[in-house]
């Protein structure tokens, strides 16, 4: 992670997502790969504020996203600030845009939410998280449209969270309609949650429910199989059982009676739908070899 230094801008590579008009001399910026269809991937752009007039939690701040830095392979440029209104001042005046921005809510010249409030104010879209020692301030995140906050002292599974949550915020805000195709809202244990499709390996029909198999996690989703199938992008999921849902992208290996996503995961393969995806997983390792190829040409 590079971290700007008050009052400066550097650039950097490789981060989350979002759309942004780039300078030439002084842009902060950051670079994620995000996989699409068929493994290919494509890189969008972010910026991060920090805002807490305490120089210990920004610091924090900064291990805190270092270190999802190093478990997702993203990388992120941090600008930060220890006064409130000079950060709603430079961002009034200023045209670059800043993505995603962490505010404490406690400080002495102008209050996280205060200015969370100028921001909106002025039309920032910018997604907001806010940092605090006291839950009570939770209800008023919802009055300024922050995705939410995180608390003092803050966990690595809580920024974890709050980073993940932002990713779809800006998701949708770079590209509607792919990032409703990423996203799927289901019903799980009487209440609703979002799943990241691109990290959903595999979809398992258990009964009268769908079990997501993620790479991370496992989901259960109280909906007919068939009725997931039908809100999934038909290019990237494919049946290959009557019971199960495989994300193309994630198979590694091809058998008679059974796919391998690798890491021991696997689902089984029936007859009816053997060759149609053992020709695609046969033209999409082609295609690799091609291009491995013509880049060795190319050196």
């Amino acid at each position: 992670m590079t971290v700007a230094p008050p009052n400066s801008m550097v650039m950097v590579p490789n981060s989350i997502c979002l759309l942004q008009r780039v300078s030439k001399n002084d842009t902060i910026k950051a670079i994620k790969v995000s996989k699409t269809r068929e493994g290919i991937y494509a890189m969008k752009e972010l910026t991060i504020a920090v805002c807490d007039d305490e120089e210990f939690y920004r610091d924090e701040i900064k291990t805190l996203l270092a270190a999802y830095e190093n478990e997702t392979g993203y990388q992120f440029t941090v600008r930060e600030w220890e006064s409130a209104l000079s950060m709603v001042d430079e961002m009034s005046s200023d045209s670059k845009k800043y993505d995603l921005a962490f505010l404490d809510i406690e400080m002495p010249d102008l209050s996280g939410i205060d200015a969370a409030a100028r921001l909106r104010s002025i039309g920032s879209d910018t997604v907001i998280c806010f940092v605090t020692a006291h839950k009570g301030y939770a209800y008023d995140a919802y009055g300024v449209d922050a995705v939410g906050y995180i608390a003092k002292p803050i966990k690595y599974t809580d920024m974890k969270k709050i980073m993940e949550t932002a990713e779809m915020y800006i998701a949708y805000k770079c590209d509607r309609a792919s990032a409703e195709k990423r996203y799927l809202d289901i019903v799980s244990s009487r209440s609703n949650i979002i799943i990241d499709l691109n990290k959903v390996v595999y979809i398992e029909k258990r009964r009268n429910q769908c079990v997501f198999h993620c790479t991370d996690s496992e989901q259960i989703c109280y909906d007919s199989l068939r009725n997931i199938y039908r809100r999934l992008d038909h290019e990237q999921f494919l049946y290959t059982h009557q019971g199960y849902i495989a994300n193309f992208p994630y198979i590694k290996e091809v058998l008679r009676d059974h796919v391998c996503f690798g890491s021991g995961m696997e689902a089984p393969l029936s007859r009816r739908h053997y060759e149609s995806i053992k020709r695609r997983h046969m033209d999409k390792l082609n295609r690799i070899i091609m291009e491995a190829r013509k880049k060795n040409e190319m050196q």
